[in-house]
C-alpha cells in the first residue's frame, strides 16, 4: 500500500509545473493573452476561463459540452496534461 501512495504522489508532482500559465500573465506582459484561453487539437478545442464568482477557480469546457469548475491545482494539472496530449494554446492577437 505504501508503494501506491508514493506512485500517486510522484504522478501529482509530474503534473505540477513551475512554468507560468496563461492566466499568470498581467496586462502589459509580453505573453499576456485575454481570456478565454483556448487549447486546440485538430477539430477539438478546450476553453479555459476564470470563475469570477469563485475566486481561485476556473471554468473548463470541452467543445460545447458541460462546463466544469476546477480549482487552481486541478486546472494547472489539466493544462499540462492537455499539452502532453498534443493540444496547443491558440495565440490571440
Amino acid at each position: 500500500m505504501w508503494r501506491s501512495t508514493t506512485i500517486k504522489f510522484e504522478l501529482s508532482l509530474k503534473n505540477q509545473n513551475t512554468e507560468l500559465f496563461p492566466w499568470d500573465y498581467l496586462i502589459g506582459d509580453k505573453n499576456y493573452q485575454k481570456e478565454p484561453w483556448i487549447l486546440n487539437k485538430g477539430k477539438k478545442y478546450i476553453t479555459i476561463k476564470k470563475n469570477i464568482k469563485n475566486k481561485g477557480f476556473f471554468y473548463l469546457q470541452n467543445n460545447d459540452e458541460k462546463i466544469l469548475s476546477l480549482s487552481l491545482l486541478q486546472i494547472k494539472s489539466t493544462y499540462n496534461q492537455l499539452l502532453e496530449l498534443g493540444y496547443e494554446l491558440v495565440v490571440s492577437n
